[in-house]
């Protein structure tokens, strides 16, 4: 049932231990000069204040709903469960240590309800440190209008860096047209390529986005913090590259594009298996190796130099 009332806006805000900025990230999103919208946080079974901060927060603001988990469920899913429970029909995804400018929902929705081909609209990333202070990396950003979804593909898969886009505003129907983010690592660029079959997106070009690296960011976690974040099993391979190129293929195959477009998408994919066949050949090493119960890297051969940085938090 859709409630007569609802909000033009979700904002889903996953979040783990994140009593550090969690109040900063609230306020800046408490503060959009567009007000119709829905705050829904879900707390993976947080240890520290988190829990305490967030029914503060819903006690004082009828917009902001308030989910704790009982156990942690794993970062992915603690995204994809928001989802769920988004009664509007557009959503944005939130971070527990992110900011945002006064205008960001104002801007994007001015956008993306004039225009029904685009399916994300998000703004330019301006990236802050601990303290707040600017930062001088760079995001070249996406924004990808071409008609053709195989093109649109080849574009993200050339420009993608960091999956910043994930953080802007969604159309829901399109959202739940897609299985979002699945339990492997880096799984938000699997996410943003099935998306771009959906639609275009549109990138506005100021900067409306403050990312904050910090040591607790999930773009910098080892190995071992990485498994928890994803809730893999201690002992579990990953194979990045050819869990990649596998969900590459499965989400061509299950995009509501027509035969000519899924022909030339997995054209494309078997040209860059090509380009990777040497980081492909190192895994069927780690795979060996594992199946003759040898030592293997934790997490299998992920380059980090070689792949985009996950935008992935909570």
């Amino acid at each position: 049932m859709i409630p007569a009332n609802r909000p033009r806006v979700s904002i889903g805000l996953p979040v783990y231990n994140g009593e550090r900025y969690l109040a900063l990230a609230i306020d800046s999103l408490l503060a959009q000069t567009f007000g119709d919208f829905e705050l829904i946080i879900s707390d993976n079974a947080s240890t520290d204040a988190t829990e305490r901060i967030c029914r503060a927060y819903a006690e004082r603001d009828g917009r902001i709903s308030y989910l704790r988990q009982r156990t942690n469920v794993g970062a992915n899913k603690n995204f994809n469960l928001l989802v769920e429970y988004a009664t509007a029909p557009y959503f944005k995804w939130a971070s527990d240590d992110d900011l945002v400018a006064p205008d960001l929902l104002e801007r994007c929705l001015a956008v993306i309800e004039q225009d029904p081909t685009i399916v994300l609209v998000h703004s330019r990333t301006k990236y802050i440190g601990p303290d707040g202070g600017e930062l001088t990396r760079v995001d070249p950003g996406l924004h990808l209008l071409q008609d053709s979804p195989s093109e649109r593909l080849f574009a993200l898969w050339s420009a993608l860096t960091y999956c910043n886009a994930q953080f802007g505003i969604m159309r829901v129907d399109a959202l739940r047209r897609t299985p979002l983010f699945g339990n492997f690592v880096a799984s938000d660029v699997s996410f943003l390529a099935e998306f771009a079959l959906q639609g275009k997106f549109f990138e506005i070009p100021d900067q409306l986005l403050m990312r904050r690296l910090h040591e607790g960011a999930a773009s910098n976690l080892g190995p071992e913090q990485l498994r928890e974040h994803y809730g893999l099993w201690r002992h579990q391979l990953s194979l990045y590259h050819w869990r990649h190129f596998l969900e590459d293929a499965r989400l061509i195959w299950r995009a509501p594009i027509d035969g000519t477009e899924k022909r030339r998408a997995i054209a494309m994919v078997a040209k860059r298996m090509m380009w990777q066949r040497s980081a492909l050949g190192q895994e069927i090493g780690f795979l060996m190796r594992h199946l003759a119960g040898r030592p293997y890297p934790l997490i299998g051969s992920i380059h980090r130099a070689d792949r985009p940085r996950s935008g992935a938090a909570g």
